[in-house]
């Protein structure tokens, strides 16, 4: 995807926005400063995480919650171990927790659009289920700009704009179909 069709697609997320597309909000993002953790415990806090991961994959969640609280405790403004948090709440189903977990996320993940991206569409799935639909929709539509692939298929087709686009499409390409003049055998 070149950025031409991303300009295109944020046109279509949000046509009152004067040419902010996908680039823009990713740099916007990259530029803020992103709190400095010392490698070493940078280090520690990777692999705690990847040891919780591996025990919410065999099923494990409470020893995973385990630790990543104490990744937590550990340093209070790893953006990651939240948002991995937050995923072992939704399998948990304790949205609530999720939520809170997702809305530290988006304060401290500054800087970090990877983990942005996964927060964003983290919340708005969860926004979604509880019935917060523009809720849901501005959280895939940023989900999207910071380039979740998922969030972007979820917006683009949530979109009212993108759904009259749709249709005037199908409608043009219809017209089209039947205008054109059939090829008979003499033409070949």
């Amino acid at each position: 995807m070149n950025q031409t069709d991303d300009a295109v697609l944020e046109l279509i997320f949000n046509p009152d926005a004067q040419g902010v597309g996908f680039e823009a909000v990713a740099q916007s993002v990259q530029d803020k400063p992103v709190k400095t953790i010392d490698p070493e415990v940078l280090s520690k806090l990777k692999t705690m995480e990847q040891q919780a991961v591996d025990l919410a994959e065999k099923e494990d969640t409470e020893g995973a919650l385990k630790i990543l609280n104490q990744c937590i405790e550990l340093e209070k403004d790893y953006a990651s171990a939240y948002n991995n948090r937050a995923q072992i709440y939704r399998l948990r189903n304790e949205n609530d927790k999720a939520l809170d977990d997702l809305g530290q996320v988006i304060q401290l993940g500054e800087g970090q659009p990877k983990v942005l991206r996964q927060a964003y569409t983290q919340r708005a799935i969860i926004k979604r289920q509880q019935g917060d639909v523009h809720g849901s929709r501005a959280d895939f539509e940023m989900g999207a700009k910071l380039g979740n692939p998922f969030a972007k298929n979820i917006a683009v087709g949530e979109n009212p704009y993108a759904k009259m686009c749709n249709q005037i499409m199908m409608e043009v390409m219809g017209r089209e179909i039947n205008r054109a003049p059939a090829c008979s055998s003499d033409e070949k």
